[in-house]
Order: structure tokens, then C-alpha cells, then sequence
């Protein structure tokens, strides 16, 4: 069965690089993957738009393991700084086993138009490694963000990922995922926010996410969500310390393929 399960996902990520099989924090998980809106420093990731809330330094690392198998096992790690008018990011997500592996680099720079309107753009460098007959290729994209702050309760966010349908090297028609992804969180209230999005990828049917995250305290958060295409339930939980360190633990479910946890820890520099 273990065998099975890591051919079907080697098979799937090498018709689509496996783009969506790179970690983005353990928060977004949480929520169903529904975090093209989210201001945390893991929008270097889901929406580099969204990086314009970053006041102070901020890090994050995260590992996910998907249905306990070290085969397909993901780490990533993000930075992002405020410079005068803009917040420059950098991030680095590796996935895979030595069979296998894939890797994406991004650096990003994020601003705001106006008090309302955000953009984010990121330039990636790819590699694949399919063992040694396969060698390693490389490859570049690009993805664009937009944030909309509709008002203090209501906010939408796109992103469009390899906007230009880059391929995987130029000696392999097969093309690195692209991706479209529009969102929008409404704050019911100090403690509860609720979030949708819709992301339709090239070769995927469009993907609906529901979400909420609940904050009882300065400290603790709670989180849940779904999405279809395939069919998929999360949650979780995370802790904010010392107004400085936050440490968010999510895991996934998959109806025929189990959990999928998650953990993720980032830093602001005061």
C-alpha cells in the first residue's frame, strides 16, 4: 500500500511538478489552504500582496509530513522585511525523497497602491531531481498578487501563479502548474473571521474552500475548514507568544488517504 500511494503522488506531482504539495504554513492548512487573504509572513507563499501587513522582520520554517509517509515529506522556510515603501520576501520549499525531489526558490517585493490596493509580484526557480537516470532540470515563473481592503471587516485577495505557463526544462513539454486563485475573509467580529476562496488550476476542477478561525484569547487560535475537488476536512490550532513567536500545528484529512499534519513556526524582530 505504501508503495502504491507514493507512486500515484510521484505520478501527479510529475504531471503538475507538484506545486500544491509545497508547505505554506501550518495557519493556512488549518483553513483549508483558504489564505489568499492572510497578512502573515507565509503570504510569500499564497499571496505576496498580502506581505504589505508585515511591520517588523518576520521568519517562519514549517514541515509537513502527508499521510505518514517520510517519502513525501515537505519543509519550507520564508523571510520578509519592511524597506521604506515596500516589504522584500525571500522562501525556499523542498518536497520529496532522494528518488524524487522538487524544489522552488522565490524572491519577492510587495507595495501599496493606494490606502485600499496591494500588489505582490515573485520571480521562482524550480528544480526537479528524478533520480539519476532523469539528471536535474530547471526552470523559472512568476506569480502576481493583488489585496483589496474592501473595509476594516472585508478583504479580497487574488493570485495567479506561473502566469506565464512556464515549462519544466526546455527539453520537456511539460509545463509547470499555473493556477487562479480568488478569496475574500470577513471579520464577524474581534474573535471570529470567516474566509472563502475559489482556486481553478489548468488541469484540475475548480477547487471551493470554506474556513473560519476563531482567537478566544490574545494567545490561542482555533481553526477549521473545507474544500472539495477532492473532498477534504482540516483543522487546527495556534499560539501566539510574547507578542513575537507564533507556533501553528494543522492537519488534513483525506477520505481514502488520511492525515496529513502540519507545524510551522515564524518570528517577528521587534
Amino acid at each position: 500500500m505504501k508503495q502504491l500511494v507514493i507512486f500515484f503522488f510521484i505520478s501527479l506531482s510529475l504531471s503538475a511538478l507538484g506545486q500544491t504539495n509545497f508547505t505554506n504554513g501550518a495557519r493556512s492548512l488549518s483553513l483549508a489552504n483558504a489564505s489568499v487573504t492572510l497578512n502573515d509572513v507565509w503570504a510569500q507563499v499564497n499571496n505576496p500582496a498580502a506581505l504589505v501587513g508585515i511591520k517588523k522582520q518576520a521568519f517562519g520554517i514549517s514541515y509537513q509530513n502527508r499521510f505518514g509517509l517520510k517519502e513525501l515529506q515537505s519543509q519550507g522556510v520564508v523571510y520578509a522585511i519592511p524597506v521604506k515603501k515596500v516589504v522584500l520576501s525571500a522562501g525556499s520549499q523542498l518536497y520529496g525523497y532522494q528518488q524524487y525531489r522538487t524544489m522552488k526558490n522565490g524572491l519577492g517585493v510587495s507595495m501599496a497602491l493606494s490606502k485600499k490596493v496591494s500588489m505582490g509580484v515573485k520571480l521562482n526557480h524550480h528544480l526537479l531531481r528524478l533520480n539519476e537516470n532523469y539528471g536535474t532540470s530547471f526552470s523559472f515563473s512568476a506569480d502576481l498578487g493583488l489585496l483589496v481592503k474592501f473595509n476594516e471587516r472585508m478583504h479580497f485577495g487574488f493570485a495567479a501563479v506561473n502566469l506565464g505557463r512556464s515549462k519544466v526544462s526546455s527539453n520537456l513539454n511539460e509545463r509547470l502548474p499555473s493556477a487562479l486563485r480568488l478569496g475574500m475573509n470577513y471579520r464577524l467580529s474581534e474573535q471570529l473571521v470567516v474566509l472563502a476562496e475559489l482556486e481553478k488550476n489548468v488541469i484540475s476542477p475548480l477547487q471551493v474552500k470554506f474556513a473560519t478561525e476563531y482567537k478566544p484569547s490574545a494567545k490561542w487560535y482555533f481553526r477549521g475548514g473545507i474544500s472539495t475537488a477532492p473532498l477534504s476536512f482540516a483543522f487546527g490550532i495556534g499560539g501566539r507568544f510574547k507578542d513575537q513567536f507564533q507556533l501553528d500545528f494543522g492537519t488534513a484529512y483525506h477520505q481514502l488517504l488520511g492525515w496529513s499534519p502540519h507545524v510551522s513556526f515564524q518570528f517577528e524582530v521587534k
